[in-house]
């Protein structure tokens, strides 16, 4: 979607996204993240408030939020409160990082998590870019391991995901630094669907991620008139759903 200058017409807009949805879809791109532009489109402060479902039912809230530091750098948080039955389960995860000529630099992932199930599940991913390396722990294990340019964390890849959608350039794949080793994520847009909201219908671009090792899929839509914000994220395992995250406030 170009960046608007005036008020184009909501025909022109959609025939413009038809056109892009149609021509990504049918690729399947695998080359690493390259970007030449000094700032990112995406990178505006935002804020989405999610419930969360399973098996049709509201089991708990989320949010997502974007925001600019005083020092110049930028950071994710994403936070899940669920209750389901005899299981709960809360988290908070953040990111902060920093745009240099166009490229996401991860600085600092952590990830605290409180189950009814499982102790900790904590996670600190500290990233040297000057000396290219990583150093992280979980579960009481560290590692260090090397950095290579691209390389992104769980939460910064939404970022570089909402950049393609926005800028109309085929969704790169992304290498993810994940409890101390690499994970290869490879996405394609399905189309266009409209999904219904608290707020009403949003048309959106639906994006797909599948990790055949690990027999899991998760969908994304992304609102083509809302600066291409998750508006809805589904986790799929072995076939079965496991979750849903519907916006509710944005």
């Amino acid at each position: 979607m170009s960046i608007r200058t005036g008020k184009p017409s909501l025909t022109v807009k959609r025939f413009s996204l038809l056109s892009f949805i149609a021509v990504i879809a049918a690729t399947l791109i695998t080359a690493p993240a390259k970007a030449a532009e000094t700032s990112l489109t995406a990178l505006k402060p935002y804020s989405i408030q999610y419930k969360v479902v399973h098996d049709g039912d509201e089991v708990g809230t989320a949010s997502r939020k974007l925001t600019e530091l005083t020092n110049g750098q930028w950071q994710i948080a994403m936070e899940s409160d669920i209750s389901y039955y005899f299981l709960s389960d809360e988290r908070k995860e953040s990111s902060r990082f920093e745009v240099q000529d166009g490229q996401v630099f991860p600085i600092v992932y952590q990830r605290l998590a409180e189950t009814s199930l499982r102790s900790d599940r904590n996670i600190v991913q500290n990233f040297d870019w000057d000396n290219m390396i990583e150093q992280g722990s979980y579960q009481g294990d560290q590692w260090t391991q090397p950095l290579k340019p691209g390389y992104l964390d769980q939460l910064t890849q939404m970022l570089l995901i909402r950049e393609h959608l926005l800028t109309q350039k085929p969704i790169p794949a992304i290498d993810i630094s994940y409890r101390g080793s690499i994970r290869h994520h490879e996405f394609k847009v399905l189309g266009q669907e409209t999904i219904q909201t608290d707020k009403g219908p949003v048309e959106t671009a639906k994006v797909q991620l599948n990790e055949t090792k690990r027999e899991r899929q998760t969908n994304f839509w992304f609102a083509l008139e809302h600066d291409m914000l998750p508006m809805q994220v589904q986790r799929i395992k072995e076939g079965e759903e496991q979750a849903k995250l519907i916006a509710v406030d944005w």
